[in-house]
Parts: structure tokens; sequence; C-alpha cells
């Protein structure tokens, strides 16, 4: 040990004094009408102060917690949608930039060859500034 104290295990508490497990919360099932009312509401607003949560909460039959809590569950899962999203729209950059260039390594190559007519090289330049992924 670092400091000249022999290493101590913690030992934890007897059996007997331990507090029983707490019974798991089963999951809230809401309703159709409530869920379309917290998306609609979700797309206007990402977060609520507690006068509109408790608002809302009372429009919909529900507790402030529970509309708390949705909303914290629902930006968690748009954050991640909107991160799978820009990685999906880097990595078809990533693909066309790496078209492009082979394109022109071709051309540079072979200088030659006539111009095909399937070449993405205009139009996916066009797209890919559009895209601009790298703006995020």
């Amino acid at each position: 040990s670092f400091s000249g104290f022999p290493l101590a295990r913690r030992i934890g508490h007897p059996y007997q004094q331990r507090t029983p497990p707490k019974r798991k919360k089963p999951r809230t099932s809401f309703t159709r009408l409530q869920v379309c009312e917290l998306e609609k509401r979700f797309h206007k607003q990402k977060y609520l102060a507690s006068a509109e949560r408790a608002a809302l909460a009372k429009l919909l039959k529900m507790t402030d917690a529970q509309v708390k809590t949705w909303f914290q569950n629902r930006r968690t899962k748009w954050r991640r949608q909107t991160a799978e999203e820009r990685e999906a729209e880097r990595q078809a950059a990533n693909r066309l930039m790496l078209s492009i260039q082979a394109e022109a390594m071709t051309k540079t190559l072979y200088p030659q060859q006539p111009d095909l007519r399937g070449s993405p090289t205009a139009t996916s330049l066009n797209a890919l500034q559009s895209l601009q992924p790298w703006a995020e």
C-alpha cells in the first residue's frame, strides 16, 4: 500500500440490517392521445418550464413527474437520432469524396479515355455542397 496503512477491505452491512430491495415500478403505458400530444409539444418545444409542464400534465391527466420523465427520455432519443443522421450524412459525403477522387485519379492516369456519361462528378459535387456535414 502507498501510505503505510494495511489494505483494508470494506465490509457490507449484515443481512439482517439491510432494507429489503425496492420493487421496480412497472413501465407506464400512455394512451395514443397522450403520446400524440406529448410528441406535438416536443416538436415545438424541447424543454418545458415547470408551469408549462404542470399545465400539460393536467391537460393530459398525467403527473408532473410523468411529463418530466417523458420529455427527458424523448430528448435522449432525439439526440441519438440526430447524431445517427449526422453520422450517416458524414459517411455518405466521405463515400462521395472517395468516388470523386478515384474518378479524378483515373482521368489523370488515363487522360485519353472519353468522359463517361454516367459520371457522378458534376451532380455529385452539387449534392455534396448542399449536404455540408462539416457545417454542423
